[in-house]
């Protein structure tokens, strides 16, 4: 059984999904080739039983680091979390930031026109409306809230990475299936 800290375990997921890009870009280049020109550099059917077993490495570290996060708890903010709850907080906590901070804030007077007015001679004039705009928020509310946003996902990230670092998952090696079988080459 092999033993990885979260933080260990995320890394070796960005890796395998990176390595797993590749080699289905690889697998898509060679799927067709030219039969005069001779077998393609890399063989497809290897390259789809290393696909199947990267999948199967990164479904098992995927679902670790879930198990993990579900059942891990941490204090922070003045109360305890699991890690995916932390995660859930801080994912909420950053559309809040990008929400607030593409409000548009509108306050003021403002003269609009507003269609026109026909006069006892038949002259039209142009009719002028006063808008008064009022803002619920104000722009030094809105930066005032943001930095609060931005302290409380500081520390709860901080609580959160710090976890990531001390928890350790224990790892089985992965069940691999079979890998999916390769139809007949249509050979012509």
């Amino acid at each position: 059984m092999k033993k990885l800290s979260i933080a260990q375990a995320l890394r070796a997921i960005k890796t395998l999904k990176g390595n797993l890009a590749d080699l289905t870009r690889r697998a898509a280049g060679v799927v067709s080739y030219v039969k005069e020109d001779g077998q393609p550099e890399f063989d497809f059917a290897e390259l789809r039983k290393e696909i199947h077993e990267t999948r199967e490495n990164l479904i098992s570290l995927e679902s670790s680091v879930t198990q993990a996060n579900a059942v891990t708890k941490i204090e922070a903010q003045g109360k305890e979390m699991t890690l995916a709850e932390a995660i859930r907080r801080l994912q909420e906590n950053k559309a809040e930031q990008t929400w607030l901070s593409g409000l548009h804030f509108q306050s003021g007077t403002e003269k609009r026109h507003d269609g026109y007015e026909t006069d006892e001679r038949g002259r039209q004039t142009p009719r002028v409306v006063i808008v008064n705009h009022v803002s619920a928020l104000s722009e030094k509310g809105r930066l005032e809230e943001l930095k609060s946003l931005k302290e409380r996902f500081e520390e709860l990230n901080n609580a959160l990475e710090s976890a990531n670092h001390r928890t350790v998952l224990d790892l089985k090696e992965p069940k691999l299936t079979q890998p999916p079988a390769s139809a007949p080459a249509n050979e012509a």
